[in-house]
């Protein structure tokens, strides 16, 4: 009982912080040095009241939204607009894939040099051997699965073991979505957030001047190592990029959520439980025509 208690409190508590949310940011913007208000930040992340306060945010727009229609359209809208363009923002990262690994080639294999050197006007620009800039590949790789995933989630693009979804009404799939979503894809998020926070913060604030704000946080003490290798040393960047990831990811699943109550709500309309970004400019303008928003729903 004692147990259940304290999780019905800090439910509560979600709810009370959500409210008092700009008091909470004017005390942090209040803290005497850079030095404390890292610290605030660093362990909130981790924290049970960060958690019940992003709750409280998805129930109040799920409660709000089935109240008022347009309101949940704006929502799903603005989510998912929001991952869709850093997905296609990232997608720059392939041709500057593309392009490095051409210098890399022409470079090693056609010049025999061991190292690319860009100095203009003889101010040294690029230095780095071809070894650190074929390593590099991987983290530019890594940026773009970690901000694309979501975008190609919203698409429809991930890859999906189908044995009975596909014979399903459209109202069931609805329902498998949205109850999959709650069951499985928000905690799988909500998971890969709270293990990859301490180990990308601490990833971070080992490096200078980064490490002056971070003393007093509870994993201190705690070293997570990973060896880099000799191709390229940014270890704590991959890490950080499994929190992007996770943070993206719960976005995505949170507007997929709502989605999915979207079509279980408005049964008269057929609401994709995926859609392209590319559609057709005539469809758009239909959207735009109508009181709901331009967004594709």
């Amino acid at each position: 009982m004692e147990a259940l208690g304290s999780l019905f409190l800090n439910f509560i508590m979600g709810f009370v912080n959500l409210l008092i949310l700009p008091w909470h940011i004017y005390s942090w913007l209040n803290l005497e040095t850079l030095k404390l208000k890292m610290n605030a930040v660093t362990e909130m992340g981790m924290s049970h009241q960060f958690f019940f306060m992003v709750l409280a945010l998805v129930l109040v727009l799920i409660g709000v939204g089935i109240y008022k229609r347009s309101f949940l359209y704006s929502v799903v809208s603005g989510l998912e607009n929001f991952n869709g363009k850093i997905g296609r923002a990232s997608a720059w990262f392939a041709l500057i894939m593309m392009l490095q690994q051409v210098m890399i080639i022409a470079m090693g294999q056609i010049f025999r040099g061991n190292e690319l050197m860009f100095s203009p006007l003889g101010l040294s620009v690029i230095s780095e051997e071809l070894q650190w800039l074929s390593g590099q590949l991987k983290f530019y790789n890594a940026i773009l699965i970690a901000l694309a995933s979501a975008y190609t989630f919203i698409e429809g693009g991930h890859v999906r073991v189908d044995l009975v979804y596909a014979a399903c009404k459209t109202r069931t799939r609805n329902w498998i979505d949205l109850l999959g979503t709650v069951f499985f894809f928000i905690p799988s998020t909500i998971m890969l957030w709270w293990f990859s926070w301490p180990i990308a913060m601490n990833a971070m604030n080992a490096q200078k001047p980064l490490n002056i704000w971070s003393e007093s946080t509870r994993w201190r003490g705690f070293r997570f190592e990973t060896s880099g290798t000799a191709e390229f040393s940014w270890v704590w960047a991959f890490k950080f990029l499994v929190l992007v990831f996770a943070g993206l990811m719960f976005v995505c699943a949170v507007a997929f959520l709502l989605r999915n109550i979207l079509a279980l709500l408005e049964r008269d309309k057929n609401i994709p439980t995926h859609y392209s970004f590319d559609d057709a400019t005539e469809d758009k303008k239909i959207e735009h025509s109508s009181d709901a928003p331009s967004h594709p729903l």
